[in-house]
């Protein structure tokens, strides 16, 4: 079993549940994305299906992609072996850099990501697995910890998996479990309260160069949901001349139907107005730059000394980070917002302990009950062949004797019990003890009376 944030390194078995991925902590965002651009193509989805089958050698698992700016992470069900998990996200930044056309692939250091990759990842296994995917649905794993968003991106993917028949009993039953984990959270801690979000976190970076925001020209590229939220951030800090610019126009003009007297323009006439404003927050969906180096004559053509803020919130980035080489042009990318909300982690921590808890508690109970059901399968295999061994000896005792007497049942008594304690004894002979004091009764079973080789034999 793997503790948090180390990879395991070898693993002499495998296992049903393994959480694993790239996190903002350890791996910088130009290496993210180029994960999160791959599954962003069109064919992207199936192409790491197709890698993870290839990889593990079996087509029999499920498998929950959860794509955030703050992480790249894959939740896998199956018969699988932890110690090929690099090999899995290797593979895919491959394809990924072969088959994406983004001003993004020039990154050197996503060029050189094939003997990086191990410093770039953490996973865990089994009960841990199940206990870090709770973590990150109460978002005691995120950038900003008690933001609400991360449990809706959790659900958004575990239905997109749903979708294209990636989950089915073991992901359904964990997903569904570590939903109410999330609820339970939110209903009994202070964690949920007055909740904080990467929106909160672009405007606090913002107002560190700006204090006064009702002085400057607010532009967001973008008309999502993170847009509005750090629009309406923004408004709550005293901004008041806000504008979204999109590719599509009427999603832009029914974000201003939500923010108060904003204005909505096409993304292409807000790139060539960049001079007009002192603050621009890059908030869209594409998987490219969107502001490049040649934005940068524009961005400089303002009045002598005016500085302007690029807050970039978006994974796959949105802004060329050479533009911060720009004389007062200051670019903030999502990786500088985890130095700014360092102090909210502080704030946060005692309702984080409470939530730690019922995770904690929760997995117990959850662990037990999946125990209880294992068990209940190998006591309906232990009765089973029980049965067959009765059978089988009473049908061979019929043929030398149709008419059995006290003796000869007692021979074939004495012939089940024979089958009963043969392999147990010869355990008990070779001392072998129980591999951990985690092994419930169902485990001990298995193992006295090799069920698991049942059908074999």
């Amino acid at each position: 079993m793997t503790k948090n944030n180390s990879p395991e390194k070898s693993t002499s078995g495998n296992t049903s549940m393994i959480y694993c991925g790239a996190h903002y902590t350890r791996c910088p965002v130009e290496v993210r994305e180029l994960w999160a651009q791959g599954y962003a193509l069109p064919q992207g989805p199936a192409a790491l299906k197709e890698i993870i089958a290839a990889t593990m050698n079996t087509e029999t698992f499920e498998v929950v992609v959860i794509s955030t700016c703050n992480r790249f992470d894959l939740c896998l069900f199956g018969d699988l072996a932890p110690s090929k998990i690099e090999t899995i996200f290797s593979s895919y930044a491959e394809w990924t850099l072969k088959n994406r056309t983004s001003p993004n692939a020039d990154s050197p250091r996503s060029k050189s990501i094939s003997g990086n990759v191990s410093s770039w990842l953490r996973w865990q296994t089994g009960d841990q697995a199940l206990h870090q995917l709770f973590r990150v649905a109460a978002s005691l794993d995120s950038l900003v910890i008690g933001e609400p968003h991360i449990l809706g991106q959790l659900k958004d993917a575990y239905q997109s998996a749903v979708s294209r028949g990636l989950c089915t009993q073991e992901a359904n039953a964990a997903f569904n479990r570590t939903f109410q984990v999330a609820k339970r959270i939110r209903t009994e801690t202070d964690l949920g309260k007055n909740a904080i979000s990467i929106g909160h976190a672009a405007v606090e970076i913002i107002q560190r160069v700006f204090e006064d925001l009702s002085r400057q020209n607010c532009l967001l590229l973008g008309a999502g949901e993170m847009a509005r939220i750090t629009a309406q951030h923004l408004r709550a800090c005293g901004a008041t001349q806000i504008t979204f610019a999109n590719r599509t126009l009427a999603n832009a003009r029914k974000l201003c139907e939500q923010v108060p007297d904003s204005n909505a323009i096409h993304l292409d006439d807000g790139l060539k107005q960049l001079k007009e404003y002192d603050v621009i927050i890059a908030a869209t969906a594409a998987q490219e730059f969107v502001l490049r180096p040649e934005h940068g004559d524009v961005l400089t053509r303002r009045r002598s000394g005016l500085p302007a803020v690029i807050v970039d919130i978006s994974v796959p980035r949105n802004v060329d980070p050479a533009l911060g080489q720009l004389k007062n042009i200051f670019v903030f990318d999502i990786d500088d917002l985890d130095k700014v909300m360092e102090s909210s982690r502080v704030a946060r921590k005692a309702a984080a302990a409470a939530a730690e808890k019922i995770i904690v508690d929760e997995l117990a109970e959850f662990t037990s009950q999946r125990r209880q059901r294992e068990n209940l399968v190998n006591i309906g295999k232990f009765h089973a062949w029980v049965r067959q061994i009765v059978i089988l000896e009473v049908n061979k005792s019929l043929k030398a004797s149709p008419q059995l007497d006290e003796k000869q049942i007692g021979i074939t008594a004495d012939a089940v019990a024979k089958k009963l304690v043969s392999h147990p004894a010869f355990l008990a002979r070779a001392d072998l003890r129980i591999e951990h004091d985690a092994n419930s009764v169902g485990d001990v079973l298995q193992l006295l009376f090799k069920l698991s080789q049942e059908e074999k034999d």
